[in-house]
């Protein structure tokens, strides 16, 4: 019987883990089952445990020991819960916490590099676009990538209005944003996808994130980045605001004085 096989096949059919977590779980019980040679993963003891997680400080960090230490204590959970075993190796065995990394803030120059280095291609445009929406209205990911191209008809592109969780939100762009979104949707895209509404459907959360960090590496961005700390850098903003203009207004006033808002 391949316990692992049999725990991971459970786990994606009940939509626990998906493909690429998989793939992680997999490797992370593996990897324990090659520490304890000789002996059969459902004849794990504590002790087995204690002395993979020592092994495991040698060479890495707390936050990656919690993983993997996850990883395993899942799979002897789905044993005990099918009765493969009566009780796991891994309960009461202290695991490292997890380490919460703070989310750094963009610095303004950082996100003028990333937005100089996208071209006119299809794909360059519409993640320019995306950019430039988050730095404006300070909007989570998500919920720019579930913008339709029908809502922004009705706001003449003026304002990005989202109905959200009992919320409405609704937040203004300037007239260069303005002007090169309704010039990108009524034409690029309307050429490109013609039926659709969705205007940037074909991205998640993760390829936008994997897209963002190679632009960040063409423009010269040696440190890891991510689209979130666009985020971070309007808080951060935020909290520095102590005359009568809104955060946004700044925000806005500023990327036009740096170029941002030019093509």
């Amino acid at each position: 019987m391949d316990l692992i096989k049999e725990f991971l096949d459970n786990s994606k059919s009940v939509g626990k883990i998906n493909s690429t977590t998989l793939e992680i779980y997999r490797k992370d019980i593996e990897d324990f089952d090659g520490f304890i040679v000789g002996k059969e993963l459902m004849d794990a003891t504590r002790d087995d445990i204690v002395r993979y997680i020592a092994k495991l400080k040698k060479r890495y960090s707390d936050r990656s020991i919690y993983r993997k230490l996850s990883s395993v204590k899942s799979f002897y959970r789905y044993l005990c819960e099918n009765r493969i075993i009566e009780t796991s190796p891994a309960n009461d065995v202290e695991v490292p916490k997890k380490v919460k990394q703070e989310t750094q803030p963009l610095e303004k120059f950082e996100v003028k590099g990333i937005l100089d280095v996208c071209g006119d291609l299809y794909e360059e445009r519409r993640d320019s676009l995306i950019v430039r929406i988050l730095c404006e209205t300070g909007l989570k990911i998500g919920d720019v990538l579930e913008l339709e191209k029908e809502a922004l008809d009705l706001a003449d592109y003026r304002t990005i209005n989202i109905y959200k969780n009992s919320r409405f939100l609704s937040e203004p762009l300037s007239e260069r944003l303005s002007e090169d979104l309704k010039e990108f949707c009524t034409g690029m895209f309307l050429k490109k996808y013609p039926k659709r509404d969705k205007i940037f459907s074909e991205l998640s959360r993760q390829s936008f994130r994997v897209r963002f960090k190679i632009y960040a590496k063409k423009a010269g961005i040696e440190r890891e980045v991510s689209p979130s700390m666009i985020k971070k850098m309007i808080i951060e903003e935020k909290l520095k605001s102590e005359d009568g203009y809104t955060l946004l207004d700044k925000i806005r006033s500023e990327y036009m004085r740096i170029g941002i808002g030019d093509d």
